[in-house]
């Protein structure tokens, strides 16, 4: 199938470019026939008007005599010397100021109507020729002749037929028809091989290896291609698949490492729940249990003498039950070597004293093994004496996961800040040939349109659209990556909101009319301006807009209003605490502009109101959207409401959704929310729009 169409293409190509080709050179062509033609007329009239002039000169010479010019004999002859000498003129006629013949070199002529202009024509030298005569034509110049007190003598008329002009034209007809074959041949066959070696090959590989890793597949490589562009853009989707390859396989490696760490804490906090609870049951229970306990426990009393030793504290400590009951809290101190002695010593002696105590403990194993320890004490009465509980948990392998887990959030800060580098460094290496990329096609489609084949402007101009929508996602990325390293800076003017979403609506108005959606705007007048970066805001609104386009079936309505409000409070029970920041408190009791933008489509799950708002995240089912930019369910990088949200954050506002689920059957649809207030940098509000709200 894929030869198929790419046979089809060269076909195509093959087609177009000897129909382009063709068209060209015969235009060409045509254009120097009708130059040559020009030319040759313009040298027959010069001719004519020469001969005329020659007449001229002698009539008014015979004229200056004081004779009748009707009455001098010998001017026909002059005439027929002047038309001999000249192959290409035909005749040469004089007439009075009446237009009576006088003189002309050939009787055959008296029945041409000199009067009978058919057209009149101007040669690039100004010369004047009418075209005279029926059915036969001619190319008929005119001379005055005066006599020597200025009154009109006589008129000179000398032509040349159009056969001649035709006659010559064929001759340059048919030697045009051979060079037109000849350069159509050569141009032709060096334009398919140009096109087949140098767009459709490197196009072809760049394509196989772009769906290679749409697939998954991070490890393909493209191989160089011989354009400088295509092969820079090569090398950039090469360091684009290993560096996804790489963060794909740290990920997977920690988030594995970090659920075996968190199941083994879940777990060993378990047995220890379960255990708490038995010992509160009963003594007895707690006795027996004491023995078989996960954790050590030793038993103090208040003389400081160990009463008892339970198996776990054998195993921990390395000693037996014989060796260590019945032993001084002191001499155990020494024995387990427990680092800074004085300190564990004055917690037990708290604990004894009634008071509960927490602490952690290390010392060394009979075997040398060095332990860190959790000590929980507590005291308890046992008939007329208090007896302290001592619970030993060695926590070793718990502070070990600890430092682990530290690693590992570590290791994730580093992942985040590797994918904001990424992100730098993937907008900022893509920009130079993309720039490269635009300016070539540019250049083709502006300056070249007219040198190359039609099919392969459309193919350039296919690639200079994905390299401009390529070029909008750089640019949000690096919007994006500005935000979130507070780089971007607001230039703050006055804004009529209301204007601007005009304006908004504007742009996309094309798309709506496109998937048939119905359009409602409502527009507050009394709103007061609010200070903004009318460039930030615009890109706000066209991102929302374009949202609501995407979800929104095609005959479905979005609606945008605009409203003052007055914040007195939490502005309902779709914002849950978190969303809730420091700055929503001091936007309280304030005025804010609200912009609404509901629409009628597929609506939005619970779990994603908040997370559609983090970059590259989409809701929904990667395989239920479709391509396009503003397609129904189209999917796309998930940056735009991500950027948007930081562009209202920026302006001191919030942005959120409400929507009563997804549902792309009942389309439930969606409603967003932004609020902004009048001034980013100083939230106030007067009493004089408090009494209009």
């Amino acid at each position: 199938m894929a030869t198929g169409m790419k046979n089809t293409l060269k076909f195509r190509i093959t087609f177009f470019s000897f129909i382009f080709l063709f068209i060209l050179i015969f235009c060409l062509s045509a254009m120097e026939i009708v130059e040559d033609k020009r030319e040759y007329v313009n040298i027959l009239v010069l001719r004519a008007q020469n001969i005329g002039n020659s007449m001229k000169s002698y009539t008014e010479k015979v004229v200056g005599l004081g004779l009748e010019l009707k009455d001098v004999s010998g001017i026909s002859e002059k005439c027929r010397e002047l038309v001999g000498n000249n192959p290409e003129i035909t005749y040469c006629i004089v007439t009075d100021p009446t237009g009576r013949y006088l003189f002309l070199n050939n009787p055959v002529f008296l029945q041409l109507q000199l009067n009978d202009v058919t057209k009149t024509i101007t040669t690039k030298d100004r010369r004047v020729a009418r075209i005279i005569g029926s059915p036969h034509q001619y190319y008929d110049t005119v001379t005055d002749a005066y006599s020597a007190d200025g009154k009109l003598s006589a008129i000179i008329h000398v032509g040349f037929p159009l056969d001649s002009v035709y006659a010559r034209l064929n001759t340059k007809i048919v030697r045009s028809c051979f060079v037109l074959v000849a350069a159509l041949l050569g141009s032709f066959s060096f334009l398919v091989i140009f096109v087949n070696r140098s767009i459709l090959k490197p196009i072809a590989s760049l394509l196989e290896g772009v769906k290679m890793i749409a697939r998954g597949a991070f490890d393909t490589k493209i191989e160089e291609v011989p354009i400088y562009e295509f092969n820079q853009l090569a090398k950039n989707i090469n360091f684009m698949s290993e560096s996804l390859r790489s963060r794909d396989e740290e990920i997977q490696r920690n988030y594995r490492d970090l659920a075996g760490t968190h199941e083994e804490l879940r777990e060993s906090y378990q047995k220890l729940e379960n255990l708490s609870h038995e010992l509160e049951r009963s003594e007895h229970l707690y006795k027996s249990l004491m023995e078989d306990s996960g954790d050590a426990i030793l038993l103090i009393g208040s003389d400081e003498i160990i009463r008892m030793v339970n198996k776990m504290a054998e195993d921990l400590f390395g000693y037996s039950s014989a060796e260590v009951a019945g032993l001084q809290l002191t001499k155990l101190l020494l024995l387990l070597n427990v680092e800074n002695i004085p300190r564990i010593h004055a917690l037990f002696r708290k604990s004894l004293a009634g008071e509960h105590v927490s602490e952690e403990m290390q010392f060394t194993r009979k075997n040398g093994e060095t332990i860190l320890a959790r000590v929980n004490m507590s005291t308890s009465r046992s008939g007329n004496q208090f007896v302290a509980q001592a619970i030993f948990r060695d926590i070793t392998k718990e502070r070990e996961t600890l430092l682990n887990l530290g690693k590992s959030a570590a290791d994730l800060a580093r992942l985040n800040k590797m994918k904001d580098s990424f992100l730098g460094l993937a907008s900022h290496e893509l920009k130079t040939p993309l720039t490269v990329i635009m300016g070539y096609a540019e250049l083709i489609m502006s300056d070249m349109a007219d040198q190359i084949d039609s099919t392969v402007l459309e193919m350039v101009e296919n690639i200079s659209n994905a390299a401009v929508r390529l070029d909008a996602i750089v640019k949000d990325m690096v919007d994006l990556s500005m935000i979130d390293e507070k780089r971007l800076r607001l230039k703050l003017e006055d804004i009529n909101m209301n204007r601007l979403v005009d304006e908004a609506v504007n742009e996309l108005r094309f798309f709506f009319n496109m998937r048939h959606q119905e359009l409602v705007v409502n527009l507050d007048e009394s709103i007061p301006p609010i200070r903004g970066d009318s460039i930030r805001l615009m890109q706000l609104l066209s991102n929302v807009l374009g949202n609501a386009i995407k979800f929104t079936p095609d005959g479905g309505a979005v609606t945008v209003t605009t409203s003052a409000k007055y914040i007195v409070g939490q502005r309902g029970p779709d914002i849950g605490h978190s969303q809730l920041t420091a700055v929503t408190n001091e936007k309280e009791n304030h005025i804010f502009v609200e912009i609404t933008i509901s629409d009628t489509g597929i609506g939005i799950d619970s779990e994603d109101k908040i997370r559609i708002f983090e970059k590259f995240y989409e809701a929904g089912k990667i395989e239920e959207h479709s391509t396009g930019k503003v397609a129904f369910k189209a999917k796309g990088a998930g940056l735009g409401l991500a950027i948007a949200k930081g562009i209202v954050e920026m302006h001191g506002g919030e942005i959120w959704v409400e929507s009563a689920g997804y549902s792309p059957e009942k389309f439930p649809g969606s409603t967003f929310h932004i609020l902004l207030p009048l001034n980013p940098l100083a939230v106030d509000a007067t009493i004089e729009y408090m009494n209009i709200i």
